[in-house]
């Protein structure tokens, strides 16, 4: 899959399932990501933060405490502690979920590795870095180039500072940057590869440039149908979403069924 061509698709809204298929099965696992390829959708979103001991793990938040039985940060457990947690302990969207008094599945926390087994040739990737050391940065580009993924992820990095870095170890490396969403000319100026901006950043010129630069983009995030209506009303490229179910049918609503022509309770011979 080359992501750029996805974009490129005349009338198509690409559909980027959030941490996976999120909104139905719990977030950041293989479950959820097997799920939303399952699904069909175009790209699958997902974290990765590093262990105590340099293993790179999938998770979104600093610490284990909001979605598995742990506590504490990530950065102080060993891959081996984060590999012993449940990380059934949310359910619903990220927005509006709510953590469990009890697992929901026997899902734990993926490495980045097994991540990749499970989605590289399946889906578009779009990998989220939170990482505090070089040497973390080095090891995704290692896997990026390892998985083959130069037509099919990107890395979505906090800063243009690390975007740099890693363009200096890989400039084949395909990159979206956080910093400044707003400031649509810096990103265009650095020349990522994909941009992701909030609804806030959304102003008519915003998309019209878009458009004029043919860059790819993911608008984060829509889990209504009416956002999601709003968003594709006004030609945005791509959307993401932690329920990629329902954008994706209200890009294609389900066409009604039909009725038969003959009246459920009508009776007696036919006529000729």
């Amino acid at each position: 899959m080359h992501l750029r061509q996805l974009y490129q698709t005349p009338g198509k809204t690409v559909v980027t399932a959030h941490r996976g298929f999120s909104g139905r099965y719990p977030e950041n696992t293989l479950l959820a990501f097997t799920r939303a390829v399952e699904l069909g959708a175009d790209i699958v979103e997902f974290d990765v933060r590093e262990s105590a001991d340099g293993e790179l793990v999938v998770i979104h938040d600093a610490t284990v405490d909001r979605t598995t039985n742990g506590s504490g940060p990530v950065a102080s457990h060993t891959a081996a502690e984060l590999k012993a947690l449940n990380a059934t302990y949310w359910t619903g969207t990220h927005d509006s979920g709510h953590q469990t008094a009890k697992p929901v599945g026997d899902a734990t926390i993926p490495t980045l590795e097994e991540a990749l087994v499970t989605l590289s040739g399946n889906v578009g990737l779009n990998i989220q870095v939170y990482t505090d050391t070089p040497e973390a940065l080095k090891d995704i580009i290692t896997l990026y180039r390892d998985h083959g993924l130069g037509d099919s992820a990107f890395l979505m990095l906090r800063s243009f500072a690390e975007a740099e870095r890693v363009r200096s170890v890989c400039p084949d490396v395909a990159v979206c940057v956080g910093e400044e969403r707003a400031n649509l000319e810096r990103h265009l100026a650095f020349g990522v590869d994909v941009l992701q901006p909030t609804k806030a950043c959304l102003s008519d010129s915003y998309i019209r440039r878009i458009k004029e630069t043919r860059t790819p983009a993911n608008v984060f995030y829509a889990n209504s149908p009416e956002d999601m209506k709003l968003l594709i009303d006004r030609g945005v490229p791509g959307i993401m979403t932690d329920v990629p179910d329902v954008l994706m049918n209200t890009i294609n609503p389900p066409l009604p069924a039909q009725t038969s022509s003959v009246s459920a309770g009508r009776s007696g011979p036919a006529s000729a």
